[in-house]
């Protein structure tokens, strides 16, 4: 049975990154909740072209527009070509299309190129392929590929088999747990993290609930619920896997100073007395 969850996610204010290497096409988006300049000025990203980071220029452009009455004036509605222009390379520059309704303050990405799932898949192989099994990569880039086609729940069900994988990959990694995985499969999720909560990273235990979201997305939401919750959930899933990076970044270094330390206890023939701590 899906886990059910009483927590409700907010709309989160999109920094002009999630917009553009974010936000799927068609998702209609409050003007006021954008970062400022949000279509001018530079975004630091990726480029999946060049396979480093950069910074993009943002230009754009008016391609078909027109005029509505708003109060006491006539404001400008219509679609817009912004161009993404990589400020260290002339090479990679990127396409969006999107309505503008000032008059209604809203905004709609309706196509772009390279699409979203391109644009995220290269960054997301380099960027985790070290702490996510090949199929947690494929999934995650499935998950990707579906929300930005619509895909509401289908994107879900493979953010919630990443989870899944991450708590079974804990387990079989623990020790001394005292529980069979036998008996270990057939607990809640809830309680999964309880038993491993000594071993998990600290956002994923702090976040265990986004667990029962997916559950309630695969099996009860709407395609529109699970699009406008994708992000955020998305989101809760790298900060996750970017906590791993980190620790597994502190442990190779901790092994590293300690075997150089070693060495240099040899070298010196530094040997501790009994009485000393």
């Amino acid at each position: 049975m899906p886990e059910e969850t009483t927590i409700e996610i907010e709309n989160l204010e999109l920094s002009k990154y999630n917009y553009y290497f974010e936000t799927p096409l068609y998702e209609m988006i409050d003007i006021n909740s954008l970062e400022k300049n949000t279509f001018t000025g530079e975004v630091d990203a990726y480029s999946a072209k060049n396979t480093t980071d950069t910074t993009y220029s943002v230009a754009m452009e008016a391609i078909d527009t027109w005029t509505e009455w708003s109060g006491s004036s006539h404001i400008s509605v219509g679609f817009y070509l912004i161009t993404l222009k990589c400020k260290r390379k002339d090479n990679d520059v990127l396409r969006f299309f999107i309505y503008l309704n000032k008059v209604k303050a809203v905004t709609m990405k309706v196509g772009q190129f390279p699409s979203l799932a391109d644009l995220q898949f290269v960054e997301i192989g380099k960027k985790y392929d070290k702490v996510l099994p090949h199929e947690d990569l494929r999934n995650l880039k499935k998950a990707i590929g579906l929300a930005a086609h619509g895909a509401g729940a289908g994107s879900f069900v493979y953010l919630r088999r990443i989870f899944e994988n991450l708590i079974q990959e804990t387990f079989d990694n623990a020790k001394e747990l005292g529980v069979t995985n036998v008996v270990f499969k057939t607990k809640r999720m809830e309680d999964k993290i309880d038993l491993l909560k000594e071993y998990l990273p600290s956002q994923l235990v702090e976040m265990k609930v986004i667990y029962g979201i997916l559950s309630r997305g695969v099996h009860k939401l709407s395609e529109d619920e699970c699009r406008k919750y994708f992000l955020p959930l998305k989101l809760s899933i790298e900060l996750i896997l970017d906590q791993k990076i980190e620790e597994k970044k502190k442990k190779g270094k901790d092994t590293e100073v300690k075997g150089q330390l070693q060495s240099i206890i040899q070298e010196l023939g530094v040997v501790k007395k009994p009485d000393e701590k």
